[in-house]
């Protein structure tokens, strides 16, 4: 992480800047990767302005605050800076876990073919199949990975179950329902 202190008509002891540093990775925690922080502290007439900037891996933040204390103005931006980290990180779970609920589990039951021809089907097997959201090719991908004849997925782009079968001469098939 690159961490920057930028002063302008003010001066720091090495104490301030050690509480500064301290305080602003703290903020660190909010982010996987944080690239560069950057605080600038500037004294125009008998005001402090402190801006903050944090770039991180996916996300940008900032704040600015101005007091007649450089300590008061300093703690509103962290204030601000972590407040808009904290939506930002619950902002991204909540997308995660909307992706995760909608995972569905089908029942797979597997007849006996003798069954059938008898007229009264019977059940042999019965198996849960997942349901996730993911592209046509993300489910090829993973239907030819895997050793099963098909694969039931929800079409990220239509919202619609699709089910991509393999075919007796290496190809897929896809089942898509009609609305």
């Amino acid at each position: 992480m690159e961490f920057e202190i930028v002063t302008r008509n003010v001066e720091l002891t090495p104490k301030d800047q050690s509480l500064i540093q301290k305080k602003v990775a703290r903020l660190g925690k909010y982010f996987r990767e944080v690239h560069e922080a950057r605080l600038t502290f500037s004294q125009e007439k008998h005001r402090m302005l402190v801006d903050g900037y944090i770039r991180a891996k996916g996300a940008e933040i900032a704040a600015s605050a101005q007091n007649p204390e450089w300590s008061v103005a300093f703690q509103e931006v962290v204030n601000r800076l972590e407040e808009q980290a904290r939506r930002l990180k619950q902002k991204v779970r909540d997308r995660r876990q909307k992706g995760a609920g909608r995972e569905v589990a089908w029942e797979l039951r597997v007849v006996e073919a003798e069954s059938v021809r008898s007229g009264t089907p019977r059940i042999v097997e019965t198996t849960y199949v997942p349901v996730r959201p993911m592209t046509v090719e993300e489910a090829a991908l993973e239907l030819d990975a895997s050793k099963q004849d098909f694969i039931v997925f929800r079409d990220a782009d239509s919202d619609q179950i699709n089910v991509l079968y393999r075919r007796r001469d290496n190809t897929y098939g896809l089942v898509t329902p009609e609305i």
